[in-house]
């Protein structure tokens, strides 16, 4: 039994997350920002009487974070695995998006997992063993207009995480990074993409039609789940899990050619762009 820290577990990929390793017979801690309206997470866990705790834990305050970790120490003793989940959306052209939003999704999606991060890491350095798991996303590997800031803090976390693996591989610490596509959470409903005029329609357009497309046959949260199932238990866990029809479809075309030839493909207009994609991807996903 691992003792496993899950952030971000309110709903979504975090709920399944800490609910499946729950059922596997691991000590979980599910942090959430607001324990107080955590009712649906409590309902499951009092439903199957699972060996989770809800604790509190928000991102983006520091004190909070040291206080989450001692907590779990002070209850467990040690923190076998961390799943780093917590996290929010974004998307509009760099041109339109104002600078707080851009540092909000950056002091949410980079730093506020930094700062988990730096209250762990030298928990599994002393114990000499643990899982560091990252959910990232399919933007943190392929990019596509009007998703540049979301896409960027989720880069920032792939460059965070080859580098953690490095540093922490001594210490008998091992760093995977999950790359969902579309996956059906609730996020889908907590956000659109900008509906007001904007000289970026096409860009806006195309990347909600690549949404549509996803949810059509979207990966589901058990799916993610089991990738960081895997990544805690295996002994042999990849550094990188593509999860969904859309993240390995996508993240298989964009190695298959140079970073100019991904490029001129992606700045293609209409048609064009359509026939291209369809033809490196496999799927037409704007017309099908």
């Amino acid at each position: 039994m691992s003792v496993i820290l899950v952030t971000g577990s309110s709903t979504g990929i975090g709920q399944e997350t800490a609910l499946h390793m729950a059922r596997k017979g691991h000590d979980v801690y599910a942090a959430v920002r607001s324990p107080d309206t955590a009712t649906e997470l409590k309902e499951k866990i009092a439903a199957e009487n699972l060996p989770v705790t809800v604790i509190r834990l928000d991102l983006v305050d520091p004190t909070s974070v040291k206080s989450a970790v001692a907590e779990i120490m002070q209850r467990s003793g040690r923190i076998d695995a961390l799943v780093n989940n917590a996290g929010i959306g974004g998307g509009r052209a760099v041109e339109e998006t104002p600078l707080e939003e851009a540092r909000e999704i950056f002091e949410t999606n980079y730093f506020g997992n930094v700062s988990v991060l730096r209250e762990v890491t030298p928990i599994m350095r002393q114990q000499k063993s643990g899982r560091i798991v990252t959910v990232g996303s399919l933007a943190g590997r392929v990019v596509m207009g009007c998703h540049a800031h979301y896409s960027a803090s989720k880069w920032a976390m792939e460059g965070l995480s080859e580098a953690l693996a490095q540093e922490m591989a001594e210490f008998n610490v091992k760093v995977s990074i999950i790359e969902p596509g579309c996956v059906l959470t609730p996020i889908w409903g907590k956000g659109s993409l900008p509906t007001e005029p904007s000289p970026y329609q096409s860009s806006l357009q195309r990347l909600g039609r690549f949404f549509e497309f996803g949810l059509r046959r979207p990966a589901m949260p058990t799916d993610v789940a089991g990738a960081i199932e895997h990544a805690i238990e295996s002994d042999k866990p990849h550094f990188r899990y593509p999860v969904g029809p859309d993240a390995e479809e996508t993240i298989a075309a964009r190695a298959k050619v140079s970073d100019d030839e991904w490029m001129q493909a992606n700045c293609l207009q209409g048609d064009a762009f359509y026939d291209r994609w369809k033809e490196l991807v496999g799927v037409d996903y704007y017309r099908d």
